[in-house]
């Protein structure tokens, strides 16, 4: 009779051995595949690259800047350059009815950003039943998402990339410095909360629930999840219908860290410069979902419309705690309210003219009174017009937004130019004026700032 301590000996063995005789049939296929090429490697999958690198210069003017905030870089006022780029590879392969793979993104080192078919890494599974993509972070929320952007020759929102939306002036500061306003005790240097402001189109799921860790910083990844998509359902020639569904276990985790670090959702709000006054804030959610649903139809040749329901739905798993040096204010947490967005946009397409829009609304998504005391409520609109002359295209957009009362307006016009295939150079001029006072001090006015920016970039899709 064999003992067991044996055979776990002849396990043990047989496993090296395996592993052994894997290593070699690797090499020896990797030997192979070196001869019968050449020296260059193929792949059984089939592989596409792509990817883009993007340029960008911008200049800002602002009204009602201290004069340390009239740096747009570290050490210059009102210039500076941007740069991101992104490189995917695609692989796949067929088996009987099935089409499996994976997308690969690589991390380059400008900062990665940009469309959604240039993020999140994963492996999907299509077959004529609909695609599954495991481990994507980039939801159908924000995959099937159409607004007056999706159209535009420029940026469209790039400006608040040079403009500032925390100024000392919307702080209001010197009002508050020394004072007790509304139950919060302000030292000598005033409010450090500034307003907020939406600056885009978002939804929680892929922009505000991204990656916070302080080891983390180059990392700005979503949650991980798990989506569906079904095939298009055409119900003639002209019409189809496409739908998908995204489920997020935990926004905290986003695969920058183990899974138990709560890696995303994590904020703390100073109110005074030495955080003696302060709220901590955990947006985190649970068990949350993005779905969208694409609705195309073609009318004639050259005539077509797009319209698009996205949103978002999530259990909030955090609250908002007060960090006072007045201890009876510290012992009680507030739960925010759960997670409930939605956006409807539209596209119509005539010739050479576009038009898009839409409205969108995160509601009292994640918020507390007792906090957000001015409003609890956010929605913005977009809308564009656009015009293709040849290799021009010409747009005009606007933008309008509502956070807990306090408002963004923003007008682009911009031009493109199709200079070769896949070059793209791109000028814009937008105008913004923000309205606002910090949420937690609703006894404050409202105060104020414009401004403009001038963009030019350059875009090469790979």
């Amino acid at each position: 009779m064999i003992k067991k301590k044996n055979i776990k000996k002849l396990g043990l063995a047989l496993a090296c051995a395996s592993a052994i005789s894997l290593s070699v049939g690797i090499q020896n296929s990797i030997a192979e595949a070196e001869v019968a090429s050449g020296g260059i490697i193929t792949s059984d999958f089939d592989l596409k690259l792509s990817g883009f690198a993007h340029f960008q210069a911008g200049y800002r003017h602002q009204s009602n800047l201290a004069p340390t905030e009239k740096i747009v870089s570290a050490n210059r006022d009102s210039f500076a350059f941007y740069n991101d780029a992104a490189f995917v590879v695609d692989g796949s392969k067929a088996f009987n009815d099935i089409n499996y793979g994976a997308k690969i993104v690589l991390v380059p080192t400008a900062k990665k950003k940009g469309a959604p078919n240039v993020n999140g890494s994963h492996i999907f599974i299509e077959s004529p039943l609909g695609k599954v993509e495991l481990g994507s972070p980039i939801g159908a929320g924000c995959n099937m998402f159409v607004d007056g952007f999706s159209i535009i020759a420029g940026t469209g929102d790039d400006w608040s990339r040079y403009a500032s939306t925390e100024l000392e002036h919307m702080k209001q500061s010197s009002e508050t410095a020394g004072k007790t306003i509304n139950g919060f005790t302000f030292d000598n240097e005033g409010n450090q909360y500034a307003p907020s402001f939406v600056t885009f189109a978002e939804f929680y799921l892929d922009s505000k629930l991204t990656t916070t860790l302080d080891n983390r910083k180059f990392s700005s990844e979503p949650s991980r999840a798990i989506s569906y998509y079904t095939p298009k359902f055409e119900f003639n020639d002209s019409s189809a219908v496409q739908i998908g569904i995204t489920y997020i276990p935990d926004s905290g985790n986003t695969g920058a860290d183990n899974p138990s670090t709560l890696s995303s959702g994590k904020n703390t709000i100073n109110i005074n410069s030495d955080g003696t006054e302060a709220f901590e804030v955990n947006t985190s959610v649970k068990d949350a979902f993005s779905g969208g649903v694409l609705f195309d139809h073609n009318f004639a040749d050259g005539i077509d419309v797009q319209i698009g329901l996205t949103g978002e739905y999530g259990n909030s798993a955090g609250s908002i705690k007060r960090v006072s040096s007045d201890a009876s204010l510290n012992d009680k947490e507030f739960k925010l309210s759960d997670l409930k967005s939605y956006n409807i946009g539209a596209i119509f397409n005539y010739g050479n003219f576009s038009v898009a829009g839409s409205y969108g609304s995160l509601g009292k998504s994640l918020t507390s009174p007792e906090f957000h005391k001015t409003g609890r409520d956010t929605n913005y609109y977009t809308g564009a017009v656009a015009h293709k002359y040849g290799p021009f295209t010409t747009s005009l957009s606007y933008f309008k937004t509502y956070a807990y009362k306090n408002t963004l307006d923003s007008i682009a016009l911009g031009t493109s130019f199709k200079a070769a295939p896949g070059l793209k150079p791109y000028v814009e001029v937008a105008t913004f004026s923000l309205n606002g006072k910090p949420e937690f001090l609703p006894d404050l006015r409202k105060k104020k700032t414009r401004g403009a920016a001038v963009i030019a970039g350059l875009k090469l899709s790979l």
